[in-house]
């Protein structure tokens, strides 16, 4: 079997610099498919003009319910939101995943999704801000649900290049183990497009050339999802998220000529979910 790669920039739509930062990612390097955070203002202009600058760019949904406010009118999702009508932080949400009623989170995920479809774009699949989808598992088959109802694909939850004891620090151990098991079986038993393996650790101080480049060539056969973040940073961004210069050194290893022949040199294939994942 070949080796293919799919590389997904999160967070398109955070700030218009992010997503032209995106767009040159996939212009100019490795990036295959975005998926995008619809629910922020600007964001659905960005997904236009992404389709003008990069056609061939995939885009999916980063469906979002810890960062900025619902689509759906506030008294429609209360349990999603504090009093000043903004998403619950994630540290609240994963420290007490049953706050959120999971009607209510399919309400705003599905608001989200046909927003995203305002664009007429093809939906490439669904992942989550912050990994939202592993805070419980209702949470999860609500995914499964929607990606069966819109005909897309799903990241695979469980990341192979992550230690299960750093896993702990970052989500329920209860949903750890879910995610390595029976959240692949669920994605095999209806059939919905999902990579083989998931790879989250080009991030951080990881998020560099020799790590990139490490990850392509350990590459395994089949089909894999990088997950990036790469982004040009600005006011906005530096002001709202600590994650933002370094998006830019994400760009630079993601174009990087190095990374380029990388991928020639490993016969890596690179593809969307719909191209590589059977849609």
């Amino acid at each position: 079997m070949n080796r293919r790669l799919i590389v997904n920039a999160d967070d398109y739509g955070r700030t218009p610099s992010v997503s032209r930062g995106i767009c040159d990612a996939h212009l100019n390097g490795l990036v295959t498919t975005t998926t995008v955070m619809i629910n922020l203002p600007g964001a659905l202009e960005d997904v236009r003009r992404g389709m003008d600058c990069a056609p061939t760019l995939a885009f999916g949904v980063h469906l979002n319910l810890t960062f900025g406010k619902p689509l759906t009118p506030p008294d429609r999702v209360p349990t999603l939101i504090d009093a000043s009508g903004v998403f619950h932080g994630k540290d609240l949400i994963f420290s007490n995943p049953e706050m959120l009623d999971l009607a209510e989170v399919k309400i705003e995920c599905k608001a989200q999704i046909e927003r995203f479809l305002q664009t007429e774009m093809e939906l490439d699949h669904l992942d989550s801000h912050h990994h939202l989808v592993l805070a419980n598992i209702g949470i999860w088959n609500l995914l499964t649900e929607l990606a069966v109802e819109y005909d897309c694909g799903v990241r695979t939850p469980f990341p192979n290049d992550f230690r299960e004891e750093d896993l702990l620090e970052l989500y329920p151990a209860n949903m750890i183990d879910f995610s390595r098991t029976q959240a692949k079986v669920q994605l095999e038993k209806f059939a919905i497009p999902h990579p083989d393996y998931f790879y989250a650790s080009f991030f951080g101080k990881y998020a560099v050339l020799d790590h990139l480049i490490k990850l392509l060539e350990e590459l395994p056969n089949g089909v894999s999802e990088m997950m990036c973040h790469p982004g040009y940073s600005d006011e906005t961004l530096e002001q709202t998220s600590g994650y933002n210069r370094i998006r830019e050194q994400e760009l630079a290893a993601l174009t990087d000529q190095s990374a380029l022949s990388a991928i020639a040199s490993e016969n890596i294939e690179l593809h969307t979910y719909r191209t590589g994942c059977g849609k």
